[in-house]
């Protein structure tokens, strides 16, 4: 009973995400247009709608089987559960605290003086960063530490959530060197 529970709550949250996402991708689209998927932010949150559609799914054929969840689509579970967190993470620990001098300078600001700017409150409630920085990211976690218990995945796993953030990263740096966009964080700024 319990585990029936624990899959029933799992499936909530997973069709959380899936019914978030389509809104706040819609939120900013119409703030950014087109830059929309230059952002971590926006391609983490998406690629985690999709692994959330598959194993909600997954989870209800699981319901009436029996069987687990495929290590597969739990392994894609935790992939995007890291992208998601490193998302929340880096919105608290640098962009919240951080803001941008007037001068194109960017500057750490220290946690009493954020709540003064608004800074990671802003961030994490705002229009479609509610869902982006906050909420899709807690229910990810949430589910995947609590609720997707099985089936256990190996240690050689853990450095497969290091591949999007690596790709991301090595793409927008490049694009960046090439001119070809500007950030669109601060950290990813070459010149």
């Amino acid at each position: 009973m319990i585990k029936k529970t624990a899959i029933l709550c799992s499936i909530f949250l997973n069709l959380c995400i899936v019914r978030w996402e389509p809104m706040a991708i819609r939120m900013t689209w119409e703030a950014v247009g087109s830059q929309t998927f230059t952002f971590y932010t926006e391609n983490s949150n998406v690629f985690a709608f999709f692994v959330c559609l598959l194993v909600a799914v997954c989870q209800v054929i699981c319901l009436f089987t029996g069987r687990q969840l495929p290590r597969w689509v739990k392994t894609l579970k935790y992939i995007a559960t890291c992208c998601l967190t490193m998302t929340f993470l880096t919105v608290v620990f640098v962009l919240g605290p951080m803001y941008e001098d007037g001068n194109g300078w960017y500057i750490m600001l220290c946690t009493s003086s954020c709540a003064d700017q608004g800074g990671v409150v802003f961030l994490l409630t705002e229009s479609s960063m509610l869902y982006h920085h906050l909420l899709n990211p807690l229910c990810a976690f949430v589910s995947f530490v609590l609720l997707e218990r099985e089936p256990k995945l190996p240690a050689r796993c853990v450095p497969l959530a290091l591949v999007p953030t690596m790709l991301y990263g090595s793409v927008a740096l490049w694009a960046n060197y090439q001119r070809l966009i500007t950030g669109p964080y601060p950290f990813l700024l070459v010149y």
